[in-house]
């Protein structure tokens, strides 16, 4: 066996962040090992020398290295090496492009990548290291040497090369978990293993496998009385939090302590979610809701030729435990949502919103009060960015709406919401493509990648808080290539009618995916030992509960077997045959033909009891406080500088610009983007919402979708029931604004929130737990007053970190409870408007109420107003807001409007600024109003209002579309370069253009 080292030295380094350690000269290579055992050494090196510019490096800003005769490093004395590798077993990305790439050329090897860095600095060998762990690499998925020269000469490291394999003992042991323990050992038990199961569903267990029937049919089939680890683990994870939405399919006791009214709520999803939609649906003259709570997505016709369907997840625990890699296989995941949705549809766009700590908080990044264990913000930021971007860029899929949103509460665990868009042709065959069917005898079809160590525990670690003892084999790292293959080759098969349904391999692996698909045929079977592997050693239990990623199941007719499967080897996707479907009532598993499961289907999805919880509500509640409080600057109302909190506001991290990280987004690839991240004659302005045009997808000539997303966590201090309809407000004026209609708008709930549950490690559970009850309460009143049906969504509870803080005290971080709403609408290509202001002259509106309150605002954040002045928002108008967006859209499609802007984060003044860096010009402003009225008009994120521009010709037609609604006229378009406010012929802001931007340029990392 034949190992060879090849390193090659760019000289473009721009993207690896090294600040940290230097900001000396330094060199950078990436290095492969490449094993053979076809070639003796030489024969192998000269072979990779006549192929190099092909698959190995680009002569023009690189070099390559294959020994130690040119290497220009080891004069360098006094610098250190830094060698950055992949642990034996963790995906490697890299290295599998460069094995393929091999395999084309008829090279069959095994190869591993990694990342040598050469650097001056001053610092010790030690400290070298503790800086890459804290700033570069992870600890549990990546090892660091550090050497000194000297050092690394003594290696000898193109001579000595091994590729390092992980060691797993062969251990094929099915163990039975004795459940007669003690409250206090079956909790460690639940601990031990990461089980996520209570001590009430633990005596549910008990009692089901107590059943005398099924004692007896257990040994006549030669399985234990006490349930194998197997069964144990699946039912753990089918009934963890992620998976089963407990909290939410509670029994709730609520207590509404300020309106005195106690009710109790038999499921808060089936009340506030299912039946909401199912009355709005019921309402609606066209219900263009195909398919909603029953599948991967939500489905909606809103084209004569194609489905839609849309799906939002969050990554919030593995994002924590390594940004890059939870965040990479959250997109990709939310990808297999997508082409697992009906029979198989086609990704068409993709969303993220990031909820983090101020990647700027210095304290925070040198880590000085940041308790140990946890990743700095721009650590967070850097990673989940990096890995968001090469899950769609890497995957052909464009980037086109998404939010960043900056609390330090979000220091403790990082949201990182992920969605996709797809498309379905509405028939093949003439079926309906929202349907699955499975047949009895229908094969069991895995697809995909292999199956490893990593993601196993995934969705019952992500349904417990985070801590330092949080399990490593959590974390995974997705392969973009590997899913773009898969998903090539899933649809072709689709539409060759080669298989009849289809789902992904997600939370919970097999466990979910066969478990979810034998409900159809009401059974199935498979033998694990059929599973491909990545790595010998899985024990059994591993294999049906990892969720290692690009994965699919098939449910494939017997018939068309072979023809699934040679189809899989002509696309290069391994396909294997691990069982059948049947309707045995049974969730049957078996390895090496040996039956060490057997798992009744109606005890694992319907028999267990609702929980039983209590919750609470009095009124707004403080920040828990786990860091001291950042001095805020006070502002004095009397002798106001608005000059200085507009550039304030503009430079903070929400309303700051977020260019250099959109812009590595693949915007453009599909080539149905229509209006994109950034317009205007700069495209530097914002966009409100992204816009597919649907006719390149299959839709018809003038058909598109605009997608968009609001949340506003700061208001769940205040009030949960407001933060939620201010949260469906600003999604559905994201996509109205550009053009969409509220006729046919869907719209999807992820709810992200602290431990709701009361307990001797959360105080206060129950009144989070009101917060909950409060916030569903205000989602179901604004969809029902605008008619929107939510198709789709998502929970995620306990996102706290416990453990001990910087100064060694218990310590609890505890997120905002955060509710992110994503809009989804359609609307006509020769319809539809962007935010940047486009000629001088035109007129400047306000349509909206101008509602007072300050309260959760930018404003507030960054200064400090006494009570009265920042006032609490009021109540939202959902009738005014209904009919003023009806109007809006009618006007919008008398193509009427210029410009217009949703005003919501920095309120009015940062709108205005938006829309002029848009268009490269300035606005005159002149207002007559109380010095209040004039503080609120600027800086309030109230709901239902836009700011709108219109050539002066057609004011009186314009005007007519709003008879009835509070429209103020603000002043006009200018080509001064400028922002000018008067209010009562006084003028009180003057601010370049170049001065706003700026500020609204600096960046976050």
């Amino acid at each position: 066996m034949t190992t060879i080292r090849v390193e090659i030295q760019s000289s473009n380094i721009s993207n690896i962040k090294l600040k940290c350690i230097s900001n000396s000269e330094l060199i950078y290579r990436d290095y492969f090992l490449i094993q053979n055992n076809s070639y003796q050494k030489d024969q192998l090196l000269e072979h990779m020398k006549s192929i190099q510019h092909e698959i190995l490096y680009d002569p023009i800003f690189q070099e390559i290295i294959y020994d130690d005769s040119k290497d220009n490093m080891l004069d360098k004395n006094n610098y250190f090496a830094i060698d950055i590798s992949f642990l034996p077993g963790v995906t490697d990305n890299k290295a599998n492009s460069l094995e393929d790439a091999l395999a084309i050329l008829n090279i069959e090897s095994n190869v591993a990548s990694g990342k040598l860095i050469l650097i001056n600095t001053e610092k010790s060998e030690s400290q070298i290291k503790q800086t890459i762990y804290n700033n570069i690499a992870n600890q549990l998925i990546e090892n660091v040497k550090v050497f000194s020269i000297k050092n690394l000469i003594k290696l000898d490291r193109f001579n000595n090369c091994k590729i390092l394999t992980p060691h797993i003992e062969k251990n094929n042991t099915v163990q039975v978990i004795d459940l007669n323990k003690s409250e206090r050992e079956l909790l460690e038990l639940s601990n031990n293993k990461c089980l996520a199961l209570n001590i009430e569903e633990f005596n549910h267990i008990k009692c089901h496998y107590n059943r005398k029937t099924l004692i007896e049919k257990r040994q006549r089939l030669g399985l234990p009385t006490q349930p194998t680890d197997i069964e144990l683990e699946i039912i753990a994870q089918s009934w963890s939090e992620h998976c089963k939405h407990k909290i939410f399919a509670a029994d709730i006791n609520f207590i509404d302590e300020q309106l005195n009214i106690s009710t109790k709520v038999q499921s808060l999803y089936k009340t506030f979610i299912k039946d909401t939609t199912n009355k709005i649906r019921a309402k609606k003259e066209t219900d263009w809701a195909q398919s909603v709570f029953s599948d991967n997505a939500g489905i909606v016709r809103f084209d004569p030729y194609i489905d839609l369907c849309i799906k939002v997840e969050t990554h919030n625990s593995p994002s924590a435990l390594d940004p890059y890699g939870g965040a990479l296989t959250g997109i990709l995941g939310v990808n297999r949502d997508i082409l697992g949705c009906g029979i198989g549809a086609k990704p068409i766009a993709n969303t993220d919103v990031f909820c983090l700590a101020d990647p700027r908080d210095e304290e925070l990044n040198e880590n000085k009060k940041l308790p140990p264990g946890l990743l700095t913000p721009r650590r967070i930021l850097t990673g989940v960015h990096q890995g968001v971007e090469d899950g769609g860029n890497k995957s052909g899929i464009p980037t086109v709406n998404g939010a960043f949103y900056f609390d330090i509460d979000f220091a403790g665990k990082p949201l990182v919401f992920v969605g996709t868009i797809g498309v379905l042709p509405q028939k093949i065959n003439n079926n309906p493509t929202s349907l699955k069917t499975i047949n009895i005898g229908d094969r069991v079809i895995m697809a995909g990648g292999a199956i490893g160590r990593d993601g196993i525990h995934g969705a019952t670690f992500s349904s417990m808080e985070l801590n330092e003892n949080s399990p490593t084999s959590a974390v995974q790292i997705g392969d973009p290539i590997t899913q773009k293959r898969l998903s090539d080759f899933l649809l072709e098969a689709r539409d060759l009618g080669l298989y009849t349904c289809i789902t992904d391999n997600g939370a919970g692996g097999l466990s979910s995916s066969v478990g979810e698909m034998a409900l159809i045929s009401n059974g199935a079977e498979i033998d694990l030992s059929l599973c491909p592997i990545k790595y010998p050693g899985l024990v059994p239990y591993e294999l049906m509960i990892s969720e290692s990623q690009e994965r699919m199941t098939f449910a494939v007719n017997p018939t068309k077997v072979k023809e699934f499967l040679n189809l899989a080897v002509k696309r290069g996707v391994q396909a294997t045959d691990i069982g059948e479907f049947n309707d045995s009532g049974n969730l049957s598993i078996k390895y090496n033909k040996e039956l060490v499961a057997l798992i009744d289907l109606d005890f694992l999805h319907n028999s267990l009891p609702p929980m039983q919880l209590n919750s609470y509500w009095d009124g707004p509640s403080e920040r828990e406080e786990w860091i001291s409080k950042k001095q805020k600057v006070e502002l004095d109302l009397t002798n106001i500088n608005h000059e200085k909190i507009l550039t304030t506001i503009l430079s903070s991290p929400n309303i700051s610009s977020k260019e250099s990280l959109v812009r590595r987004y693949d915007h453009e690839v599909q080539s149905a983007t229509h209006i994109k991240p950034f317009v205007g004659t700069t495209q530097q302005g914002p966009s409100d919402s992204g816009v597919i045009w649907l006719y390149p997808h299959g839709g018809s000539k003038d058909s598109a979708i605009s997608i968009g997303c609001g949340l506003n966590p700061r208001l769940s201090l205040y009030d949960p029931y407001l933060m939620a309809q201010a949260s469906v407000d600003e999604a559905i004026r994201n996509v109205v604004v550009t053009g969409g209609d509220l006729e046919y708008l869907c719209l999807l709930d992820n709810f992200c929130w602290p431990d709701p549950l009361e307990d001797s490690k959360t105080e206060r559970g129950d009144y989070k737990l009101g917060q909950l009850v409060r916030a569903c309460q205000g989602l179901s009143d604004i969809c029902s007053d605008y008619s929107t049906p939510l198709v789709s969504g998502k929970d995620s509870m306990k996102n706290d970190y416990s453990g001990k803080s910087y100064d060694n005290q218990n310590i609890k971080i505890s997120i905002l409870p955060t509710l992110l709403v994503t809009a989804m609408s359609k609307c006509n290509i020769n319809h539809t408007v962007t935010s940047d202001f486009k000629n001088a002259g035109d007129y400047i509106y306000l349509i909206g109420k101008n509602s007072l309150g300050l309260f959760g605002s930018e404003l507030v954040e960054n200064f400090e107003l006494n009570s009265q002045e920042a006032s609490f928002p009021p109540a939202i108008n959902t009738s005014l807001n209904y009919q003023l967006y009806k109007q809006y859209h009618q006007a919008v499609k008398s193509n009427l409007i210029k410009s217009a802007h949703d005003i919501s984060d920095g309120g009015l003044s940062v709108a205005l600024c938006e829309s002029m860096i848009g268009g490269d010009l300035g606005a005159n402003i002149n207002l007559l109003m109380d010095k209040n009225t004039f503080i609120n008009l600027l800086y309030s994120e109230a709901t239902g209002r836009f700011l709108i521009s219109v050539d002066q010709n057609d004011k009186e037609k314009f005007e007519k579309y709003f008879p009835q609604t509070e429209i103020i006229l603000l002043g006009k378009v200018s080509t001064s370069k400028s922002l000018q406010i008067k209010n009562n012929s006084k003028i009180e802001m003057n601010i370049s253009l170049q001065d706003i931007k700026n500020s609204w340029s600096k960046e976050l990392v």
